[in-house]
């Protein structure tokens, strides 16, 4: 099956809340869809971080979060890969290289002028 990648937007807010809810779990944390929809919210209207959303089949499956930072010796913006996660029926499927493959090219999601920095 392929997999199409695009940054997320106000209508991908429930979907990747649900992924992102998974997310935290995977890290111990319990299960708050309505604090992680809140979270990433505010982090997209405020421009604080790009999402960028993994789907398959049209199903969200996965997202990478990336958040911008300065680099003062390279007088430049970049971007920090923060969190990376699939969900656990599409893995081993592609899906985080498709991911990390689109935060790495700029035009795929028209970002600021800056290098991401795979961490």
């Amino acid at each position: 099956m392929s997999i199409s990648t695009h940054r997320a937007g106000p209508a991908d807010l429930d979907a990747l809340a649900l992924l992102f809810d998974g997310y935290r779990q995977f890290y111990g944390q319990a299960s708050d869809v309505p604090r992680a929809r809140e979270w990433l919210r505010e982090r997209l209207r405020f421009g604080e971080s790009v999402v960028l959303v993994a789907t398959r089949a049209g199903k969200p499956v996965g997202f990478v979060q990336l958040y911008p930072m300065f680099s003062s010796v390279r007088t430049a913006r970049t971007w920090i890969l923060n969190d990376l996660y699939v969900d656990a029926g599409a893995r081993r499927g592609g899906v985080g290289r498709a991911l990390l493959d689109a935060a790495a090219i700029r035009p795929a999601w028209g970002r600021p002028r800056g290098r991401c920095l795979l961490r």
